[in-house]
């Protein structure tokens, strides 16, 4: 990977300054730094444990050491000689904060007291920011770690500041390579919500349907995705439910329990309908003590509240659509199947299936339905 990312020039600039100018290294630090990127990707890659979060602790490091340089001009240079009895001498190690033993490392010189935990917390930021979500999270316990790798430590204070900053060009530019990219996986476009669409622009008169026909379909698929724990029973429009033992157009059971009965009406119900469209439902509903619902186009608002007090839930072609369009696709496509199944194997109308076949077709060409089309049912 390209070391030559916007995103990691954006990452060193608060550390290393917007004039940084890179130098050569001499063949003495490039031994030392190419010893830092080996070890680190042997601890993150290597055939032993990974320890993904050393490659943030290298970058610590560095960073910690670049900041010191920033009151302790001498660390800017290449000290090959630097041991770890003078690297603790020269910056004083913080082994408390508050009468508490210091878990993370923070070190002081001339006054200045500069830790890695910040800079642990950037570095999570820059790879999730990446998308590489697979770098550790916990910077707490990341950094809590630091003492295991005080030959890592020294390493990265041995360098200059040219050094230190190739020495993070190469890890951050290694750690996008090594942590794969977290893509959102979606599709290119959003399903086509068909069923809404149904409701909403379907032509639901034909000559070679029967009157009420969809919107009969549409209160089955409803139901059917509405309510997918009960059994539901319904028949063509237009047959008498007495003779089926039928109470609604659409009866919804639980087993032997009939749980709910659906009366539907593509018409406006208004005062002087209302009994001859709804009378007989109310009185069976009432009779029977069942959950009665009036699935219907439009009503008047005083018919309606009569209704409800006698116990008639009523629902409108708007409430419906406000109902579905809270739906997901998936729910939707169920409701879109049950109106399928209902003018395909119940109302068995061959050209009403093949119209609404061509509906869908018109809209969302990849939909599982369209291999029907056209088919003899």
């Amino acid at each position: 990977m390209p070391l030559s990312i916007p995103e990691i020039s954006e990452f060193l600039l608060p550390a290393f300054g917007a004039d940084y100018n890179a130098v050569d290294l001499p063949a003495e630090e490039k031994q030392v730094l190419d010893k830092v990127v080996a070890d680190v990707q042997e601890q993150v890659a290597g055939d032993a444990r990974p320890t993904t979060y050393v490659l943030g602790l290298a970058i610590d490091f560095a960073i910690l050491a670049q900041r010191l340089s920033q009151v302790d001009s001498g660390a800017r240079r290449f000290r090959p000689s630097l041991d770890e009895q003078q690297l603790f001498k020269k910056y004083e190690l913080v082994t408390e904060r508050g009468g508490r033993q210091a878990n993370t490392l923070s070190l002081t010189y001339d006054g200045r007291t500069v830790g890695i935990r910040q800079t642990e917390e950037e570095v999570v930021s820059f790879f999730n920011k990446m998308n590489r979500t697979g770098y550790p999270s916990a910077y707490v316990y990341n950094t809590g770690q630091w003492s295991k790798y005080k030959v890592l430590l020294l390493d990265c204070f041995k360098l200059s500041e040219s050094g230190r900053y190739r020495l993070c060009e190469r890890l951050l530019a290694y750690g996008l390579e090594f942590f794969p990219e977290n893509r959102f996986f979606g599709r290119k476009k959003p399903r086509v919500r068909l069923f809404e669409l149904v409701v909403t622009k379907y032509e639901r008169t034909d000559p070679h349907e029967n009157a009420g026909l969809m919107f009969q379909a549409i209160a089955h698929g409803f139901f059917a995705a509405d309510r997918p724990h009960l059994n539901i029973i319904a028949a063509k429009v237009r047959t008498g439910s007495a003779r089926q033992k039928r109470i609604a157009d659409i009866d919804c059971y639980s087993g032997l329990d009939l749980e709910v009965s659906v009366e539907v009406k593509d018409i406006f119900i208004a005062e002087n309908n209302v009994e001859r469209e709804l009378g007989n439902f109310r009185n069976q509903v009432k009779e029977l003590e069942t959950q009665g619902i009036a699935f219907v186009r439009d009503m008047e608002h005083d018919v309606r509240t009569e209704l409800e007090n006698q116990g008639i839930i009523c629902i409108t072609q708007a409430e419906a659509l406000g109902i579905i369009q809270a739906w997901d696709w998936v729910k939707q496509n169920a409701a879109l199947q049950g109106l399928l199944h209902y003018v395909a194997h119940i109302e068995q109308n061959t050209k009403a299936t093949n119209r609404l076949l061509a509906f869908i077709k018109l809209h969302d060409l990849d939909h599982d339905a369209l291999a029907y089309q056209n088919s003899v049912i």
